[in-house]
């Protein structure tokens, strides 16, 4: 039967050459892409599994990365734990040293002077270690303040937090902050006075007034000033001395002559060790010495000083990127034989506190190692698992192109 409005054999061709151009299409597109499923139309359930593993897999590439900042940034931590120990084994070196007998007040202060350089430079290092702009070592991120925490796995909740404890010198306790405006804090232990040819007993302290402001009379320091007047023959005061003396008795600087008119009034005078800095302001009370009547001699008197430690400690800002070390600070007071060997015992307890933050770190690390070699591992398995699905069989689809 031949029609002319309706071509049957012609429509069937049309539809077989499209199917053929359809499935070349997509030949062509499996052998150039390496990948036989390109779109949910190829195979909508392998496409769905294929997009899935292929999350997985961007999860776990970046998850690996992230593990290997976190490396980045503990060794970043350790490394200057590191500096900050060597440090440490030098405080302890001059600790031991002030804690021998023999040394002067002077020989202790000039130790003092590099125990302080050393607490400044361990305070340094604390706040220049950063990473990517963030402080590691001021302890904003120790225990009990925001954890340091890595995502180390694809899925939500795979993370691993831990925390880096701080690392100045106030915190490891060999160092605080710079004493200011010192004052008198303990009372008078009044010596004997000469007052009319006998002996009596002071009633008021050599000082009414005592300051410092330097790095070496740090404060909490005991010290002692003593007042010695001399009269002549007539029982006239003639003058006197005042010296400056540590906990252990001996003296910082040499004494400081006084007229009888200063002994006798309230006159302000600097005592102490001049060439190291460790001075105080001594404001004389002016009431302790007078005639003997007629009795020759020295008349002494002692006050005990403990100089107070100051009222505002050193501010460290308690916000992101914004922690910081002190930059005023003191090293541990080594200036007697007694508070230097005390500070031996405390510069082994900073070792060994850092040692133990190094552990803990050191610890984190090695898991972080460890999570690596799973991550990359995973990863490369998954990837095996999705080629299986998604990636080209070149043999077939060769052999589908040709016929």
């Amino acid at each position: 039967m031949l029609s002319i409005n309706t071509n049957s054999a012609a429509s069937s061709i049309l539809s077989n050459l499209n199917n053929v151009e359809n499935q070349m299409n997509s030949t062509y597109q499996q052998l150039s892409t390496g990948n036989q499923v390109n779109s949910a139309a190829d195979n909508p359930a392998s496409y769905a599994i294929s997009q899935q593993m292929t999350s997985q897999v961007n999860g776990l590439n970046q998850a690996t990365q992230n593990a290997q900042n976190g490396i980045s940034m503990i060794q970043t931590a350790t490394g200057a734990m590191n500096q900050i120990e060597q440090v440490l084994q030098t405080m302890s070196t001059l600790a031991t040293e002030a804690s021998n007998s023999g040394n002067t007040f002077s020989d202790r202060a000039n130790l003092q002077l590099e125990m302080n350089a050393l607490a400044q430079q361990i305070n340094s290092t604390t706040n220049q270690t950063q990473y990517n702009g963030i402080s590691l070592l001021t302890g904003q991120f120790g225990a009990g303040n925001t954890s340091l925490t890595l995502q180390i796995g694809a899925n939500q909740g795979q993370t691993m937090s831990f925390n880096i404890g701080a690392t100045d010198s106030e915190t490891l306790g060999v160092g605080s902050a710079q004493t200011t405006g010192v004052t008198m804090a303990s009372g008078y232990v009044t010596g004997s006075v000469i007052t009319g040819g006998s002996t009596s007993t002071a009633t008021t302290g050599i000082a009414t007034a005592v300051s410092a402001n330097n790095s070496i009379l740090q404060g909490g320091m005991s010290l002692t000033l003593v007042e010695t007047a001399t009269y002549n023959g007539s029982g006239a005061l003639t003058g006197g001395t005042l010296q400056l003396q540590d906990a252990d008795g001996n003296d910082i600087g040499g004494a400081v002559t006084l007229s009888a008119a200063e002994l006798t009034s309230a006159t302000q005078v600097t005592v102490g060790d001049s060439s190291t800095g460790a001075t105080l302001s001594i404001t004389l009370s002016g009431t302790n010495f007078a005639a003997t009547g007629g009795t020759s001699g020295t008349s002494t008197q002692t006050d005990t000083l403990t100089l107070a430690s100051p009222t505002a400690a050193s501010t460290e800002p308690q916000s992101t990127n914004g922690w910081q070390a002190a930059t005023n600070i003191n090293g541990i007071n080594i200036l007697s034989q007694g508070s230097a060997q005390s500070a031996i015992t405390a510069i082994q307890n900073a070792i060994n506190t850092l040692s133990s933050s190094q552990a803990q770190l050191g610890a984190v690390q090695d898991r972080l190692n460890y999570t690596v070699s799973n991550l990359s591992n995973s990863s490369q398995n998954l990837q095996n698992a999705q080629s299986t699905i998604t990636n080209t069989d070149m043999a077939a689809a060769y052999t589908q192109f040709s016929q």
